[in-house]
């Protein structure tokens, strides 16, 4: 599967949970926050869409998904995030 249709995916995963999702420019890489009453996921918009999708698996790797349906490979990427997963991500995508 394609990065941006990965991206595209987690989109609607964060839509599902009742994030707003906004592509900013900075020095950050990606992160969910707290404005007001909404959870908004910040994503850099100038990071490789491989870094962006990892950002959206470190994210949702904090959330009880076991109630919600999703994509088997999200699913995976998810559960399978940690400090070296950003390889991996890249590798899938260009397997995929």
């Amino acid at each position: 599967m394609k990065a941006e249709r990965i991206r595209d995916e987690f989109e609607i995963l964060a839509e599902k949970l009742g994030y707003t999702i906004r592509y900013e420019k900075g020095d950050f890489k990606g992160d969910v926050c707290r404005i007001k009453a909404n959870n908004v996921i910040i994503i850099n918009r100038f990071t490789p869409i491989s870094h962006q999708n990892y950002a959206f698996s470190r994210i949702f790797s904090q959330e009880d998904l076991s109630q919600v349906s999703i994509l088997p490979l999200l699913r995976t990427m998810i559960e399978e995030v940690d400090e070296d997963a950003i390889d991996l991500f890249s590798e899938g995508e260009q397997n995929a």
